[in-house]
């Protein structure tokens, strides 16, 4: 099996809130820390952050965010998609357009660099098993909801109503289904032993988990493939395919 690096990324929308990155690499038939995840501020940041684990080889990278958005105004179509798709589940994704995520969109600029720094370009999806250095966007919820057949998301982000015990019981069924990944399954690190106390320290904590599980979906998209909505134009969302 050839050297790969699979990156995950839980962007942060503006440059005000850190992002979420965890690498991962193939042992086996299992998939493990590189290093702790981490939160990094700026896109100069993140890049560097992977460029340390980075051999040169290949380099896939799934990103929690928009990183194609064309459209000045409304939708894009992949998110029409995946509310029709995944709203029963609360798993509908935001609209994005350039009058809300700003000129350029934060995952447009992330892939400048990423392209410029580490040689990794945009893509629908990974080829399978094949030499490359791409970028891809994902969706954490509906991932989730998908693989494992989930009644509707688990709400572990701060949201009026949720409260911190309830918060840290949907973040604990979250780690325990990690530990249930398979093709590949995941080494989870000992960080997700205990989860914090508070809203602040578990938002940090959010942000990592959410990070190392994107890293993931982009070792399942490399090693099997899944299914892309949209396309190059408008902007994609990649989901697996199968469920576990």
């Amino acid at each position: 099996m050839q050297d790969v690096l699979f990156a995950g990324i839980d962007l942060a929308w503006g440059n005000r809130k850190p992002s979420g990155v965890a690498l991962l690499r193939l042992e086996g038939d299992t998939v493990a820390e590189v290093c702790p995840a981490r939160l990094e501020q700026t896109d100069e940041a993140i890049a560097a952050a992977i460029a340390q684990a980075d051999t040169g080889q290949t380099l896939v990278i799934a990103v929690d965010a928009p990183l194609v958005v064309p459209n000045l105004t409304g939708e894009r179509p992949v998110e029409r998609e995946m509310r029709r798709r995944f709203a029963r589940y609360h798993a509908g994704c935001h609209p994005a357009n350039r009058r809300i995520l700003g000129e350029p969109p934060r995952g447009e600029r992330l892939c400048r660099v990423l392209a410029q720094q580490l040689n990794a370009h945009v893509v629908v999806a990974p080829p399978v098993r094949a030499p490359c250095r791409v970028v891809f966007e994902v969706y954490p919820h509906a991932a989730m909801v998908a693989l494992f057949s989930l009644p509707r998301i688990l709400e572990y982000k701060a949201r009026a109503g949720r409260s911190l015990s309830y918060r840290r019981e949907q973040m604990q069924e979250y780690v325990r289904l990690l530990h249930q990944l398979q093709q590949p399954a995941l080494n989870v690190p000992c960080w997700l032993c205990e989860l914090p106390e508070t809203s602040a320290a578990l938002k940090r904590l959010e942000d990592r988990l959410d990070a190392l599980f994107c890293a993931w979906l982009a070792a399942r998209a490399w090693l099997a493939g899944g299914e892309a909505l949209g396309d190059m134009c408008s902007g994609s969302i990649w989901l697996p395919a199968d469920r576990l």
